[in-house]
């Protein structure tokens, strides 16, 4: 063949040689195009049939695409890179490429930002020099690990005791290999030269491979490839905001003990105009809410020792002095006491347990906020085993099994102010259905919820008249308000500035004084503060004070100060992985006085007003007196520098230029940003007609010229890097620009819709033949494979879990939102969709069955290949087992109506018999008369190949298998609709 070759170069132009790659690879009519007379007639016969040779072997790799398609990153593999520079210049549009460069599914900027060069993952694009061809850029981006650059290589170290861990080089001397996380900027890895057994350099790129395949299709691969060409070409200076880390702030010893002091109330004891000065007071709990609806018997256990029954908390213990047998003789008289003055108790019954609510509270428990205060929990929802730094960081929940019915859990989760004023829990505005599966998931366990009520307490007057003698003696009532009159303890005590810092609360010896428990590093912190004699607090302070004080610090950062830790990262969870970080991790509060309006900024704070729904984690509510003062502070202690802001000498001309400018022939903001609660097609980024009521103009003019500033790892591109339009054919200045944007936003909920938002609804027809769609479907991700039958039956398979997903009947897809947006919108069937059980059909009896979204390790999908009629047949290997997975239309001979048919073909070199195919899972399955089974609401499901269906626990249904050595066993499933 090379004897072939080279009397073809000699016979034909490099231009038409050029070629041969780029028509081979598009099919038939680049065949019929190459294949042409002009060309064959500089040909002499023997090369024609050579010719003809090289096209009929790409006919038949054609053919074989079929059967495994081809990813957007091989098939542009195919095409010279640079042709695909030129076509980028060309047709890419430089705004799509910016937001696709900082879209979260790709996430380009949180590599190759601007950051210091020491946290940098990967080089600054606009440092690259001219030295690097736009070509290399191209090869770069498809196979990242082929050139990987100086400085960028990762490095394997083996441990001595057979840990391998890779990274970053840092830094690396005789004593120290120190290795940066790739996924992690923050997290670095110190490993001692003596305890590494070897290193190896990287070969891998830090740069994922494949990254085009979360691309929709070429033209957003040209986009993205023009913006990063444009990036590179500007240089550094102007590319991107230089962004420096800051280091990571503490609260002083002296204001963490001040903290310790709100916390533990000393002042309730002790007078301090220091406490008094402080915008808010702390209230101990509503007891009489606690007597109504606690248990009675834990009730007398906290009393009596409180720090055995809730490790961790800020209740002292008041009865030291006194022997056990005393201390409960006098916890149940105060008892009898509090329910003697609450009123009668809320009505109990024992809850059922309900598994998919214990599930579904697990899930909001990680998900809603609770694990930012509270440490994870298991399954069982017992706490699990974390390092020291999540202990003592986590607010204890105690044995809430003993303490609370599952009635009166929920009513805490549904309003904890009513039990605890403060606001130190603060209300996540849950739903009652929300807190319900919560408390099924914390309590979930019927005969402890039984012994929790136990037996009704009688109350006894006598001991309720003791109760309330020791109440007052033991002076109860300076935390807890409400119940008896104050004695003033403050008047019997010195003033909390004279305290001796270590007798007494500070001794941590046993006496006549309150235990609070202290652990060395709190009783340190109250020391400092007391010795140092902190001042009035400046607004500065007040407000690290606060936002420590209510742990808003565990989900924000201020200046560098709190913010989500690495230990609960994982639990900050967004619906949207194209918002990147920005749309799971709650924003920081640094600036946020001159970004806010007041009104907005109290809504937000006193409401609990939010406008990211894409976040999972909740902007929560602490009561409007523990919070309000914060308004006032942010307001006074952020301010920006002045601001230069252009004039709008027309405003309805101006306004109408904002307008062009936010829609898709603009700088097409509207294809992240919401618009009038209208999701985008890409990502439902801040509502645009919400913003002026929510933004100052100053903030929003400095912001627009330069996010990267504000918010390092937003997802929002830079329109106008150092002061240079993107898109030089929009007439108008930087400034010009903003303010015309302005001018639009300022019409809020009036203004019209940018084009671009209102779409028309595409479909696509299915006539003789199928149609296969690869997209993103709900409830599957970006491995969906839809498939439109003729009749009008439907699937959507998962290829990732290796299991039918979705079946409807009617029109098939409208793929208009992955089309039209950034590729990351799903494809919407086009009736009433059928969702199936999450997890892989097949599967080993004697393991757990997986419900949820995770890849299996133990099956591998194999593609599919396509009948005559162009119907997918689907190929995966679990384990050994090989499987083909078919489905086809066909006409129901009783009803005459056109159903969907299923084959699987299992074959196994081995003997196995623990095998399970799920045919459904849902809420209920009923057997029907005959061979069918009822799923849910209008389906049934037959099994039509002889094999015995099972139903375990109402909900699944399921077949038995056993296969045999090189034996091909099929299961043929009937999915019938009514």
């Amino acid at each position: 063949m090379s004897y072939w070759r080279t009397r073809i170069e000699r016979k034909t132009t490099v231009a038409t040689r050029a070629l041969l790659p780029k028509m081979l690879a598009t099919g038939k009519s680049a065949h019929r195009t190459f294949v042409s007379r002009s060309m064959l007639s500089k040909l002499g016969c023997c090369y024609r049939l050579v010719i003809v040779a090289i096209v009929f072997s790409s006919v038949l790799r054609c053919a074989e695409a079929q059967t495994n398609p081809l990813t957007l990153t091989q098939q542009l593999q195919q095409e010279p890179p640079e042709q695909l520079v030129v076509e980028a210049r060309e047709s890419g549009n430089i705004v799509r490429g910016a937001i696709l460069f900082h879209q979260g599914n790709i996430n380009c900027a949180k590599c190759h930002q601007s950051a210091s060069e020491k946290d940098r993952l990967a080089p600054i694009l606009g440092k690259l020099g001219k030295d690097v061809a736009d070509a290399s850029l191209v090869e770069s981006i498809l196979d990242p690990s082929k050139s990987i650059s100086k400085g960028f290589e990762t490095l394997n170290v083996l441990t001595a005791g057979g840990r391998v861990i890779s990274g970053l080089v840092v830094s690396q001397d005789d004593n120290m290999v120190v290795l940066r996380d790739t996924q992690n900027i923050d997290k670095l890895y110190r490993v001692p030269q003596a305890n590494i057994e070897q290193t190896i350099p990287g070969r891998v790129s830090v740069m994922p491979s494949g990254l085009a395949d979360q691309l929709s299709g070429r033209q957003q691969f040209l986009d993205l490839l023009r913006y990063v060409i444009d990036v590179k070409e500007r240089g550094s200076a102007k590319a991107t905001t230089q962004v420096q880390a800051a280091p990571v702030r503490e609260l002083t010893s002296e204001m963490k003990g001040l903290v310790l002091i709100q916390a533990r109330n000393c002042a309730a004891c002790h007078e301090s105009s220091l406490m008094e000065s402080l915008p808010v007071a702390h209230q101990g709990p509503n007891l009489k809410w606690s007597a109504q609806r606690l248990s009675p018997q834990y009730l007398a256990r906290f009393i009596s020792d409180p720090h055995q029954t809730k490790p961790g908390t800020n209740m002292p213990s008041l009865m030291g002095q006194i022997d056990q047998a005393g201390r409960t003789e006098a916890a149940e008289a105060i008892v009898h006491f509090l329910l003697s003055i609450s009123g009668a108790r809320v009505p109990e019954e024992a809850a059922e347990v309900d598994h998919d609510s214990i599930e579904s509270g697990r899930s909001l428990f990680h998900s809603v906020g609770c694990v930012a205060c509270h440490s994870p929990r298991d399954e069982d929802a017992v706490e699990q085993p974390r390092s020291d730094s999540v202990r003592m960081d986590s607010v204890p929940m105690g044995e809430l099994r003993t303490k609370y019915s599952s009635q009166a859990l929920v009513a805490f989760l549904e309003d904890p102010h009513s039990a605890r004023p403060s606001g130190r829990m603060p209300n996540m505005q849950l739903t009652h259905r929300e807190a319900s599966v919560l408390a099924s998931y914390l309590l979930q366990n019927d005969e402890m919820l039984t012994a929790v009520m136990g037996k009704p307490w009688a109350v006894d007057a006598k001991l309720a008249n003791k109760g309330q003698q020791l109440f007052a003696k033991l002076n109860c009532a300076e935390c807890h308000a409400g119940i008896v009159d104050s004695n003033s303890a403050s008047d019997r005590f010195v003033k909390l500035s004279d305290v001796h810092n270590s007798k007494g609360c500070l001794s941590n010896e046993p006496g006549n004084w309150p235990d609070f428990g202290l652990s060395e590093v709190e009783t340190k912190n109250i020391r400092a503060a007391l010795s140092n004699g902190i001042g009035v607090l400046d607004s500065q302070q007040t407000i690290d004070f606060t936002l420590a004080s209510l742990r808003c610090t565990a989900c924000h950062s201020r200046d560098n100060l709190g913010g989500v830790s690495e230990e609960r990262h994982e639990h900050f969870q967004t619906t949207n992985l194209n918002l990147g970080e920005q749309g799971r991790i709650p924003p920081p509060l640094t600036g946020v006085g001159a970004k806010l309006n007041p009104k907005w900024m109290r809504d937000v704070l006193v409401n609990g007003r939010s406008i990211r729904p894409y976040m999972k984690t909740r902007m929560p509510k602490y009561g409007e007196k523990n919070i309000e003062h914060l308004v006032e502070l942010f307001q006074a202690a952020d301010q920006l520098s002045e601001t230069k802001f252009a004039t709008a000498h027309d405003l309805n001309e101006s306004r109408k230029t904002g307008l062009n400018l936010v829609g898709d022939q603009g700088l097409n903001c509207a294809a992240c940003h919401t618009y009038q609660y209208k999701l985008s097609d890409t990502m439902p980024a801040v509502d645009l007609t919400e913003m002026a009521q929510r933004l100052k103009k100053d903030w929003f003019y400095q912001y627009m010229l330069a996010p990267q500033k504000f918010s390092p790892n937003t997802v929002m591109p830079s329109y106008w890097p150092g002061g240079v339009a993107l898109r030089s054919d929009i007439a108008g200045d930087p400034e010009d620009q903003v303010e015309s944007i302005w001018q639009y936003l300022l019409e809020g909920r009036q203004a019209r819709a940018p084009a671009g938002v209102i779409k028309e609804p595409l479909e696509i027809v299915v006539a003789d033949e199928a149609r296969v769609l690869r997209r993103q479907y709900p409830e599957i991700g970006k491995r969906g494979i839809g498939v439109g039958y003729p009749g009008g039956v439907n699937l959507a398979y998962d290829a990732q879990q290796m299991r039918l997903a979705t079946i409807w009947k009617g029109e098939f897809v409208d793929p208009a939102a992955a089309w039209y947006g950034q590729g990351s919108g799903d494809v919407r069937p086009m009736g009433p969709a059928i969702q199936l059980a999450k997890g892989p059909e097949l599967i080993d009896a004697t393991k757990p069955i997986i419900t949820d979204n995770r890849r299996p390790s133990t099956h591998q999908f194999k593609g599919y290949f396509l009948d005559k009629q162009r119907r997918p047949t689907m190929r995966y290997a679990f384990g050994s087992i090989d499987v083909e997975d078919y489905f086809r239309e066909f006409k129901d001979d009783t009803t005459g109506q056109i159903q969907l048919r299923r084959r699987v073909s299992l074959t196994s070199p081995e003997e196995l018999a623990q095998l399970r195919f799920r045919l459904a899972q849902s809420g209920r399955v009923e057997k029907e008369t005959g061979d069918g089974y009822r799923i849910g609401k209008g389906l049934t499901i037959k099994v039509v190949s002889g094999q015995t269906p099972k139903i375990a626990d109402g909900d699944l249904l399921y077949l038995p298998l056993k296969l045999v050595p090189q034996q091909t066993q099929e299961i043929v499933i009937e999915y019938l609709w009514e």
